[in-house]
């Protein structure tokens, strides 16, 4: 019922702004040494907020657990691509080994 009302009368409020998100794991790399990186994005594409996210893995893919951050890009979605190629671009020039983590469809 909320959800109908909300739907009917304040539609105008919501998804005003298509968001998007892409991002990447990055290996053996402290997080220090990419927030330059990050800021750089940051304050090159209007709309993009840089995130990271460090973690130990939790090897439930078969794998070993290996320490990563999740490195990515989200807002804009007109501005996600070009800054997430911006900061991929970044991650290979700090020689940093990284994969690319899929994006939802």
């Amino acid at each position: 019922m909320i959800e109908s009302v909300l739907d009917t009368f304040y539609s105008q409020w919501f998804n005003r702004q298509i968001v998007a998100e892409r991002s990447m794991l990055v290996f053996e790399t402290p997080e220090s040494a990419l927030v330059p990186l990050m800021e750089a994005i940051e304050r090159e594409f209007v709309g993009i907020k840089a995130f990271s996210l460090p973690s130990i893995g939790d090897g439930r893919d078969g794998r070993p657990a290996r320490r990563h951050i999740e490195l990515g890009v989200k807002g804009d979605a007109t501005q996600v691509a070009p800054a997430f190629e911006a900061m991929a671009h970044g991650v290979r020039q700090l020689d940093a080994p990284f994969e690319l983590v899929a994006t939802p469809v």
